[in-house]
């Protein structure tokens, strides 16, 4: 039976965290007021003329519209108000402070010791291995929802399990390291070390059978190569994953990066701009044409194969939908639009034997699951829950009888997170 292992843990607060900051205090001020004051002519334009103009995209509603507006007007801005990359996180970690919050989650701040050498991961990560010196520790929190929190503190977390409907109680989130700082294959690295730490007999002991990795936008895409790499070298990987519009590839060249251009994402940047994400990535604009097409990379251009089964969602009018249908489609799975009544509208056909599915959300954005005003958020949870309900229905009848717990690792932009669902697998989420 699982618990917190104890060598991890540094701190322990009940206090509610929300990832995001008010990055800007006001004696930074004088540097954004043309930014702010450009941002609130927009906004004060859009909601004049909202009950008189049609929005951008018929089913968009204000706060949606003036959400895009804003982002879009900041981005346009950045070039005169950004100095560096922390300048940069701090701007995106301000647009974070401002979405709303969920009050009822509790933190717990930890540490995850990485070993002498490593774990001795092969390939792509060897290099980076050899080069630990067992000092390194990768920052994380175990997040719980106040409904176990007590629970969770005090007793297993296999056992903190019964009596609890919701398998987003506890979770596991790693701060993975981002670039410029460390390149590619830092973020794989340390992402691989947490699925370790979670799995192993050595860490949290859990079975990867229960596993569902999960990520979204350029976490998507490093949720995929992580599998693709635990295929590769023969390591255990997760059961199921789940991708919220995953950027699976950072060539950048599907047609819906320039004909979306009502998404919040900004057009492809210049290869020698200064903040090119995937010159970041890829240690160096020098090293792009060698580098972005690795499937560690740009999962896109990799094996499909042999993959855990996967559920993507993505906007219709987002600018990564593109680059989704291929990744659907070359791995040979199927794909269906929704309407708000849960229904597919436009469908291929849905085959138990399809590996990956794909819903694409009329008229949605980026990550539209983000915004919980929108109905079609709550109905792309909804459908996640269904996906991960089917497939944990699935499993063999000696597997149900083994089963303690329903565990998940996500990634997004900022962070990995191995989520620890202390539920019985039988036991789905009430839909938000």
């Amino acid at each position: 039976m699982s618990s917190l292992p104890h060598p991890t843990l540094i701190a322990q607060s009940i206090a509610q965290k929300q990832r995001g900051s008010l990055a800007f205090p006001m004696k930074n001020l004088r540097r954004y007021v043309t930014m702010v004051s450009q941002q609130l002519v927009i906004s004060t334009s859009l909601i004049i003329k909202h009950p008189f103009t049609s929005p951008p995209i018929p089913t968009w509603p204000l706060h949606l519209t003036l959400f895009v507006a804003v982002f879009r007007a900041t981005a346009d801005y950045q070039e005169h108000i950004v100095e560096d990359i922390s300048d940069f996180r701090n701007l995106i970690d301000t647009f974070f402070y401002y979405l709303p919050k969920l009050p009822q989650m509790r933190v717990l701040d930890f540490r995850l010791p990485i070993p002498i050498g490593g774990r001795g991961f092969p390939g792509a990560l060897e290099a980076l291995e050899r080069t630990e010196d067992g000092h390194r520790t990768v920052p994380g929190q175990w997040i719980a929802d106040s409904s176990v929190w007590d629970k969770l503190m005090n007793m297993p977390l296999a056992s903190s399990a019964q009596g609890s409907s919701d398998p987003y109680a506890a979770r596991r989130a790693l701060d993975y390291r981002l670039a410029p700082e460390h390149p590619y294959p830092a973020a794989l690295q340390d992402v691989a070390h947490a699925f370790a730490h979670l799995t192993s007999p050595g860490g949290c002991g859990f079975d990867p059978k229960n596993v569902t990795a999960s990520g979204d936008s350029a976490g998507g895409g490093l949720t995929v190569a992580l599998m693709m790499y635990q295929r590769d070298f023969g390591l255990p990987t997760s059961s199921k994953a789940v991708l919220l519009s995953p950027w699976l590839d950072l060539t950048m060249r599907s047609d819906s990066w320039l004909s979306n251009g009502l998404d919040y994402l900004p057009a492809p940047p210049k290869v020698q701009h200064k903040f090119n994400p995937i010159s970041f990535y890829c240690s160096g604009s020098d090293k792009i044409k060698t580098l972005v097409r690795h499937p560690y990379i740009s999962p896109l251009w990799g094996n499909l194969e042999n993959l855990p089964p996967m559920l993507i969602q993505c906007g219709e009018a987002e600018r990564l939908r593109d680059e989704c249908v291929l990744f659907t489609y070359k791995a040979g799975g199927c794909i269906g639009s929704l309407n708000l009544s849960g229904h597919d509208v436009k469908a291929t056909p849905r085959s138990s034997s399809s590996h990956v599915e794909l819903d694409i959300y009329p008229g949605m954005v980026h990550v539209f699951q983000a915004f919980p005003f929108l109905p079609e958020s709550g109905m792309a949870l909804g459908r996640l829950h269904e996906f991960m309900q089917r497939h944990e229905a699935q499993m063999e009848p000696d597997d149900k009888l083994n089963d303690v717990g329903s565990k998940q690792a996500m990634v997004d932009d900022r962070q990995a997170s191995i989520v620890l669902t202390t539920v019985l697998t039988e036991v789905i989420a009430e839909q938000a």
